[in-house]
């Protein structure tokens, strides 16, 4: 039962690395912390790789060939320079600055100048003469465009601002807000899990191409037995050939599974916005399996708990009631006014007549102009189309909330389908492999005893059992570990979220 004991420690599945997920990485917190997880012992955690060097030596060029990592380090690298997330981030600032824009519509804006008017030539009177006037004046102060006796056209502090958009618009910009937010968390969970399902990905490849390498050890040494025999004449040839085919056919798996293992590597590279040339290595280590919730939980009560709990709901909700505001606000358009509050002050002179040259002096000039407008838009049918699109809006984003929850319960159902049948496939890989690792030991002592009485047909075949079996073993793990943590985040977890008790 030797190789059985070295089985269980090269087959890694990166099961209690797991836990390392959501202890390193810094994220916000989430709305509420999941209540029913499994007894996962800290302990079973595997050592952290050193971050402190790590992290600046990932985005220098000059890279080693090879770079440790775990699963703790991986999240953490997740979350720097991530062009997904940072878009995500950005989204959130445009919706601030939108919010700020919003709040200051009842603000007036400060206009700051002067303006020098020039006439010529003849003009008309308001009597109708024609007179013929040189004239000009001069204007500095707050506001500009100020000539002869009517007000500034450009006032010095002027507001100017429908009053239905000054009630109804920084209540939108608050919701748009919270769902830009709320998208900003679910793009967050969404790298996090990926990176997370790429890192046991990795650690499978792994797991399978150690299983194959050791199988060359066992391969190599029926190898030699067979053709020891038949040298000796006490086995045949051809058995001598059918060992060494079976022994060049391992080479090209293990080649595959070192194909397999750098695309996987590249592929989290990608994710943690690495260069896809450097070869992450996990930790070698004997993982068994991690449960981060029961699989035998129920999915109704995981399904509400998600649409409770995911961000992306949240943000559609928020969708939902922005759509709701501005349905409101196009309805109260046409009853309340526009406002034009228009305030200048400063100094003003001028001069004219047809034969006065001499400029009278500047003298203090100030003025308020106060007015406000309904507007009722193609005699009230513009207004009605208003209200239709933003209704019609409502309707498309009420549709797409009961949209997202049905996504998120398909997650939950389908993740918790998975978590359940990988769980059932444990327990018969672990069955086979057991089996089949007594008739490989077997088989080896027989094919070692003299005069021929084991056959090394027989052997190959029972070693080629235990190999299928060992990789359909790391393949059951590795799924259900995945199906696990996609379960866990399908709830609404982060990777902040504790899974200790």
């Amino acid at each position: 039962m030797t190789h059985h004991r070295n089985w269980r420690r090269w087959v890694v599945v990166g099961g209690a690395a797991a836990v390392g997920l959501f202890a390193g990485c810094q994220t916000a917190p989430p709305t509420a912390p999941i209540q029913h997880t499994s007894a996962v012992r800290l302990a079973d955690r595997p050592a952290p790789v050193s971050v402190a060097p790590a992290a600046a030596t990932v985005s220098s060029p000059q890279l080693a060939a090879e770079y440790p990592i775990d699963l703790g380090l991986a999240l953490r690298l997740a979350g720097i320079e991530n062009p997904t997330v940072n878009l995500a981030r950005e989204r959130v600032n445009e919706a601030l600055a939108g919010q700020l824009a919003a709040r200051a519509l009842l603000l007036p804006s400060v206009n700051v100048g002067g303006n020098f008017y020039l006439h010529r030539g003849v003009y008309q009177n308001a009597s109708g003469q024609i007179l013929d006037v040189n004239r000009q004046s001069l204007y500095l102060g707050a506001g500009s465009r100020v000539t002869g006796a009517g007000a500034a056209a450009v006032p010095g502090a002027w507001l100017f601002a429908h009053l239905g958009d000054a009630a109804y618009a920084p209540l939108a910009a608050r919701q748009e807000v919270s769902a830009r937010r709320s998208d900003a968390q679910g793009v967050q969970n969404a790298v996090l899990r990926d990176v997370a399902v790429a890192y046991l990905q990795l650690v499978g490849t792994e797991a399978r191409l150690e299983v194959l390498r050791q199988a060359e050890i066992d391969v190599g040494e029926v190898v030699r037995v067979t053709r020891s025999f038949a040298e000796k004449g006490q086995g045949q040839q051809s058995d001598a050939d059918r060992a060494t085919a079976n022994a060049e056919l391992l080479r090209r798996q293990v080649r595959e599974a070192e194909e397999e293992r750098a695309v996987a590597s590249a592929r989290l590279c990608r994710l943690l916005s690495l260069d896809p040339s450097v070869r992450l290595l996990t930790p070698a280590r004997a993982i068994e399996p991690v449960r981060l919730l029961p699989e035998d939980a129920d999915a109704e009560a995981l399904s509400t708990e998600a649409a409770q709990r995911r961000p992306e709901v949240h943000a559609q909700a928020a969708e939902v009631q922005q759509a709701r505001t501005r349905v409101r606000q196009e309805r109260m358009r046409p009853w309340l006014p526009v406002v034009s509050v228009g305030y200048s002050s400063g100094v003003f002179g001028g001069w004219g007549g047809a034969s006065t040259t001499d400029p009278s002096s500047l003298n203090g000039r100030s003025s308020l102009d106060v007015g406000a407008f309904w507007t009722f838009e193609n005699l009230g049918v513009g207004n009605r189309a208003r209200v239709r699109r933003t209704s019609a809006e409502l309707a498309q984003e009420t549709a797409g909330y009961q949209a997202v929850v049905n996504q998120v319960r398909s997650e939950v159902v389908e993740a918790l389908a998975d978590a359940r049948a990988a769980a059932r496939q444990i327990e018969l890989a672990r069955s086979a492999v057991t089996a089949s690792q007594e008739g490989y030991s077997l088989e080896k002592l027989r094919i070692a005893q003299i005069q021929g009485r084991g056959r090394p047909i027989e052997t190959l075949d029972s070693l080629r059992q235990l190999i299928d079996s060992r990789q359909e073993l790391v393949r059951t793990v590795t799924a259900y570990n995945v199906a696990q943590f996609r379960l866990f985040a399908a709830v609404g977890n982060d990777a902040s979220t504790s899974v200790v008790p």
